[in-house]
C-alpha cells in the first residue's frame, strides 16, 4: 500500500509470501497476549496427539507379530495382551487429551475474537468520517471485520501443520523399515499437489476479493426483506418478490463464479488423486512380495499398509493445510491492513495537527465562528457542494440555515462539526483556524442533533445520559435534560419510566413514535455541556406547532449557548437572530428576518410561498 494514498484496488492485490510471513509473528503476539499459558498447553497437546497414530501403528505391528509367533504354542496372555493394553491406553489418553484440547481451543478462540474485535473497534474510532462515507474505502473495513476470526485461524493452521509434520516424520521412520525408496515413491506421487493447491488458494482468495461488492449487495438485499425498519414499505408496495428475485440473482452470480472455479480444478484434482493412489499401490505390492519371500514379518506388512496410507493422507493433508494456511494469511492480512492504515492517507481525511500543542476549544465562545470563502467537494466526487461561502456566527446567537433540499445545508453542518475540512477557504473559532484546535476538544465543545439521529435500544435514561457519558448515572441531570428536550412526558408514560428499555431488539423493549424519538435525541443534546448546539433539522416528525414550541423552549433555555439549526418552517426560522440562506451551495443572503424580508430576495419569496399555504 502506498504511503501517501489509499488505492481501493489494493483489495484485489495478492500478497507475496514474504508479506504473509510477517503476519504470523503479529498473530502469535496477539494470541500470546490473550493467554500465554493456554497457547503453551495447546502446543504440548498437539505434540502428543501427533504421535498417537504412529504409536498405534507400531503397537499393532507388535500385536500381529506376537500373535503369529504364538501360533501352535501355549498361549502367553501377558505376552499378547500387554501391547493391546498399550493401544487401549493410547486411545483413551488421546480421547481425554482431545476433549481438553477442544475446551482450551474454544475458550482461547472466544478471547482472541474479542481481542481482535477490540483492536478493530479502536482503530475504527481513529478513522475520519470520510472513510465511512466512501463505499470503496468501507469495503476494506468490511473485509477486515469479516476476516478478523481468521486471525486465530492462522495459529490453528500453523499448529495443525506442526502436528501433521511431526506425525509424518514418525510415519516415515516406520515405513523406512521396508525400504528408504518406498518413502520417496510416496512423496514423489503426492508433491505435484503443491502447485495445484497454491494456485487454487490464490484464485479462491482473489475471487473473494472480486466478489466483495456482490457480498455487500447480498447482505443489503437480505436486510431489506428481514429487518423491521423496512417491512412496512416492502409490504405496502408489494416488493417482496422484486427484492427476493434480486437477492437470488446476486447470490446466483456468486454461486456460478465459485462453480466455474471448482470445475476448472476438478480434472486436476482427480488426476493427482489417482497418481497418489498409484504410489500407495506400488509400495503395498512391494511389501507383499517382501513378506511372501520372508524378508519382512506379517506385522511389518501390516505396518507398511497402515503407514503408507497414513503418509499419503498426511502429505495430502499437509499440502492442503499449507494452501489453507496461505489463504488464511491472505484473508487475515485484511485485518492487519486496517490496523496499519494511516488515517491521513484517505482522500478527504482531516488535515494533520499544525502544531505540537494544539489549542483547547474554549468552554464558551468569546467572539464566534466565521466561515471565510469556504468551498467543499466530497472525496472522490468532482461536484462542488459549497461554493465560496462566507458569514459570521456571533457567540450566543440563534442562527437558522434555510434553503432548498440539496442546497448544501447539511454539508455545512458537517464542516462546522469538523467531520471534514473545507476544500478551500477556512473556518475560524474565536479568530483561530479550526485546524489549530485539538479535534476531540473542538468536537466536544459542540452537540449535534442529526436528521438521521441514532435510536439506541437501551434504557430511556441511558438514551439521554450518553449525551454526556461522564454523567450517564446522574438521574437528576437526565430528568432535567428530558424536560428541556420535551421528552419527559413520553418517558413518564412508559412502563418503567426512565428504566424502560426502548426499541425492539429485546423482548421487553418498548418502541416510541418518530416524534418521541426526536424529543429523546434533542434531550440528549441538552444533557451535554457543549457551548454550541447544532440541530440538523431533527424535528421533521413533529407538527408545526410542536416544532415551534420546541424551538421556543430551546431559545429560552439556551440563552448562554450558540444555537445553529436547519428548518424548513419559517414560523420557526423567524425566531432566529440571524438567518443564512443557502442556494446552490452559496450563502446568498444573511440577516435577520426583518432585514431579509426587506431585501425582497430569495428568503422573502420562500417565506411568502409558505405563508400562502396557511391563508
Amino acid at each position: 500500500m502506498s504511503s501517501t494514498t489509499y488505492d481501493p484496488e489494493e483489495l484485489l492485490r495478492l500478497k507475496t509470501v514474504r508479506e504473509l510471513i510477517r503476519i504470523f509473528p503479529r498473530v502469535v503476539k496477539l494470541i500470546w497476549h490473550v493467554s500465554p499459558l493456554t497457547v503453551c498447553a495447546l502446543m504440548f497437546v498437539s505434540s502428543i496427539t501427533a504421535l498417537v497414530s504412529p504409536a498405534v501403528i507400531w503397537m499393532t505391528k507388535v500385536v500381529v507379530d506376537r500373535v503369529v509367533a504364538s501360533l501352535g504354542l501355549p498361549i502367553d496372555w501377558a505376552f499378547l495382551m500387554i501391547p493391546v493394553g498399550v493401544i487401549l491406553a493410547i486411545w483413551i489418553g488421546n480421547a481425554v487429551i482431545g476433549s481438553l484440547s477442544g475446551l482450551l481451543s474454544e475458550v482461547l478462540s472466544e478471547h482472541v475474537y474479542t481481542a481482535a474485535s477490540e483492536k478493530l473497534i479502536s482503530k475504527s474510532a481513529t478513522l475520519d468520517i470520510a472513510y465511512f462515507e466512501a463505499p470503496k474505502f468501507y469495503d476494506q473495513l468490511k473485509q477486515a471485520n469479516d476476516n478478523k476470526w481468521q486471525v486465530e485461524s492462522v495459529l490453528w493452521s500453523v499448529m495443525s501443520l506442526f502436528q501433521q509434520a511431526l506425525s509424518l516424520t514418525a510415519m516415515i521412520g516406520l515405513l523406512s523399515i521396508l525400504h528408504p525408496l518406498a518413502v520417496l515413491v510416496l512423496v514423489g506421487t503426492v508433491l505435484p499437489r503443491i502447485f495445484l493447491e497454491a494456485h487454487m488458494s490464490r484464485r479462491r482468495f482473489q475471487l473473494e476479493s472480486e466478489m466483495s461488492r456482490n457480498w455487500r449487495m447480498t447482505y443489503y438485499q437480505d436486510s431489506l426483506l428481514t429487518e423491521r425498519e423496512n417491512v412496512k414499505e416492502i409490504r405496502i408496495f408489494g416488493l417482496v418478490e422484486t427484492f427476493k428475485s434480486r437477492y437470488l440473482e446476486t447470490r446466483e452470480k456468486y454461486i456460478q463464479a465459485w462453480l466455474s472455479l471448482l470445475k476448472r480444478f476438478l480434472k486436476w484434482e482427480m488426476s493427482l488423486e489417482s497418481l497418489s493412489m498409484m504410489g500407495v499401490s506400488a509400495v503395498s505390492i512391494y511389501a507383499v512380495i517382501q513378506a511372501a519371500s520372508g524378508e519382512i514379518t506379517i506385522g511389518t506388512l501390516t505396518l507398511v499398509f497402515n503407514s503408507s496410507q497414513q503418509i499419503t493422507s498426511l502429505l495430502t493433508s499437509i499440502i492442503g493445510q499449507a494452501g489453507s494456511t496461505y489463504q488464511t494469511c491472505l484473508e487475515s492480512s485484511r485485518f492487519f491492513e486496517v490496523l496499519d492504515l494511516d488515517p491521513a492517507t484517505i482522500s478527504g481525511s482531516l488535515a494533520p495537527k499544525r502544531t505540537e500543542t494544539p489549542l483547547e476549544a474554549p468552554s464558551q465562545l468569546q467572539s464566534g465562528i466565521e466561515l471565510k470563502n469556504v468551498s467543499f467537494s466530497y472525496p472522490g466526487n468532482d461536484e462542488v457542494i459549497l461554493k465560496d461561502v462566507s458569514f459570521f456566527i456571533p457567540a450566543r446567537a440563534k442562527v437558522a440555515l434555510v434553503g432548498k433540499n440539496g442546497a448544501g445545508k447539511t454539508t455545512l453542518i458537517k464542516l462546522l462539526a469538523r467531520f471534514y475540512d473545507p476544500t478551500s477557504g477556512s473556518i475560524e473559532l474565536d479568530s483561530h483556524d479550526y485546524r489549530d484546535y485539538d479535534l476531540e476538544s473542538l468536537q466536544t465543545s459542540m452537540s449535534v442533533v442529526f436528521q438521521d439521529f441514532a435510536r439506541y435500544d437501551i434504557s430511556a435514561a441511558d438514551n439521554i445520559g450518553i449525551g454526556d457519558v461522564e454523567h450517564v448515572e446522574n438521574r437528576e441531570r437526565i430528568v432535567v435534560a428530558a424536560e428541556r428536550g420535551g421528552a419527559a412526558e413520553a418517558i413518564n408514560g412508559l412502563p418503567q419510566g426512565y428504566d424502560t428499555i426502548l426499541g425492539r431488539t429485546l423482548d421487553e423493549g418498548v418502541d416510541l413514535s418518530g416524534g418521541e424519538w426526536q424529543h429523546l435525541s434533542i434531550a440528549r443534546a441538552f444533557m451535554s455541556n457543549a457551548d454550541t448546539v447544532i440541530f440538523d433539522e431533527p424535528t421533521a416528525a413533529l407538527d408545526a406547532l410542536r416544532e415551534r414550541e420546541l424551538y421556543e423552549r430551546i431559545t429560552r433555555l439556551s440563552e448562554d449557548k450558540t444555537v445553529i439549526f436547519i428548518s424548513h418552517r419559517f414560523s420557526t426560522v423567524r425566531m432566529a437572530d440571524l438567518i443564512v440562506v443557502i442556494d446552490d451551495g452559496r450563502a446568498v443572503e444573511v440577516g435577520s428576518h426583518e432585514e431579509l424580508i426587506a431585501q425582497q430576495g430569495a428568503y422573502q419569496l420562500m417565506f411568502e410561498t409558505q405563508a400562502q399555504r396557511y391563508r
